[in-house]
């Protein structure tokens, strides 16, 4: 970094790196091929930018962490989404996500439909996270249980549960007919 950047680097974090420095605590976990991809990245962004006129100044830990996840031809969420909901996939990455959340509901949804983007958005959050790490992209990704359904089974089975409880006691669904046993097991008699 010294090498690229010089003085603006130097000023800012100095000559010798410190292994408690918020930069080593960033940048934690990653791999040397990912870090690769980083700086590799870094140039590109720098050359981009030499024929502007803009002063080019190293990028902070978090932006040089993105560098280097930064997988080439990756489309952002929205554009995924976008290519998601008319079917056509620019990277093998957008089509398994898509698949993943189900083609049949992309093809009739909008683009505002919130609910579904979510879901859409965190497969590919988890296939980005694949191609970033170098892994196969394809593979099961486990289905998230949403708040709202995740209720909704709940209550199914519970409301299950009290009809399975009911015909097992032979207890009549009608409700005068449910009256009229109860009324009876307790020794009541009413006029009809």
């Amino acid at each position: 970094m010294t090498q690229t950047y010089g003085h603006k680097w130097t000023s800012s974090f100095g000559e010798v790196p410190k292994a408690d420095h918020a930069w080593a605590k960033i940048l934690g976990g990653l791999t040397g091929v990912q870090i690769a991809n980083g700086l590799r990245r870094m140039i590109e962004v720098a050359a981009a930018n030499a024929g502007t006129g803009k002063e080019s100044w190293p990028p902070d830990a978090t932006e040089f962490r993105a560098m280097c996840l930064h997988v080439q031809g990756l489309p952002t969420v929205d554009q995924a989404w976008t290519e998601a909901l008319m079917g056509k996939y620019s990277h093998e990455a957008v089509r398994i996500a898509a698949e993943a959340t189900g083609t049949f509901d992309l093809r009739s949804a909008k683009h505002s439909d919130k609910a579904l983007f979510q879901r859409f958005e965190r497969n590919y959050a988890i296939v980005q996270r694949r191609a970033q790490n170098a892994q196969p992209l394809d593979g099961k990704i486990a289905q998230g249980i949403e708040h709202d359904s995740g209720m909704k089974a709940q209550l199914a089975r519970s409301h299950q549960e009290a009809r399975d409880l009911v015909a097992a006691q032979n207890i009549p669904t009608d409700p005068k007919a449910a009256r009229a046993l109860l009324l009876a097991k307790l020794g009541i008699r009413r006029p009809a």
